[in-house]
C-alpha cells in the first residue's frame, strides 16, 4: 500500500512540474486502441509468491514505471520463452504481481500492445502471473493440475498478432481487437 501511495505521489508531482514547465509543445502518445464490448473486467493479484528457475532461453524483463513523471499503464512484465516461427514469433509473458494491486482486462490489452511493439514480430502471446503456468500454457493436452493452474493464472493469448483472447479470471470478458 505505501508503494502505491509513494508512486502515486511522485505522478501528481510529475503532473505539476509538467503542467508549470512551460513548454507548450503538444505531445501525444498511444498504447493500442482495445475494442471491447462489456465492462472492464478485473482481478486481484496473484498471493502466491513467485519462484525463479535457471533457463537457457534470454530472460527480458520490461519495467514500466521507470520513466519519471509517467505513470504506469499496465503492469511490469517479464518474456519468459520465444520461439521463432515464419510468420511471427510465440511469446509467453510472465506478469509481476508485486507492480500492481488490481488487474483488468485493459491493463493485459495495455501489456500485449506494449509487447507487440517493442517486440516484433509477435503473431501469438500468452500471458500468465505464475511462472509455473509457463509450461502448461504451451502444452495441447493439459494434465488436471496444469489446468487447475491455467484456469487461475492464464490471463489471456494474443492470436494472429491482433486477436485477444481472455482465458482463466477473464473467461467471461469477450474477445477484443488490438487497435493501432
Amino acid at each position: 500500500m505505501r508503494r502505491a501511495a509513494f508512486k502515486w505521489g511522485l505522478v501528481g508531482l510529475a503532473l505539476v512540474a509538467t503542467a508549470c514547465s512551460g513548454d507548450g509543445a503538444d505531445e501525444t502518445s498511444s498504447t493500442g486502441a482495445v475494442t471491447t464490448s462489456q465492462a472492464v473486467t478485473s482481478l486481484a493479484p496473484a498471493g502466491s509468491s513467485v519462484t525463479t528457475s535457471s533457463t537457457e532461453t534470454p530472460v527480458t524483463s520490461v519495467t514500466t514505471s521507470a520513466a519519471p513523471g509517467v505513470p504506469a499503464t499496465f503492469p511490469d512484465y517479464t518474456i519468459l520463452s520465444r520461439d521463432e516461427g515464419e510468420d511471427g514469433d510465440t511469446i509467453v509473458v510472465l506478469l509481476d504481481t508485486e507492480s500492481y494491486e488490481s488487474l483488468t482486462d485493459i491493463d493485459l490489452a495495455n501489456v500485449l500492445a506494449d509487447v507487440v511493439e517493442r517486440f516484433p514480430p509477435v503473431l501469438t502471446a500468452y500471458v500468465i502471473d505464475n511462472e509455473a503456468a509457463s509450461a502448461a500454457v504451451l502444452t495441447l493436452t493439459p494434465t488436471v493440475e496444469q489446468q487447475e493452474l491455467l484456469d487461475r493464472h492464464y490471463l489471456v493469448r494474443l492470436e494472429e498478432g491482433f486477436r485477444m483472447v481472455f482465458a482463466g479470471p477473464f473467461k467471461d470478458t469477450p474477445i477484443a481487437i488490438l487497435g493501432s
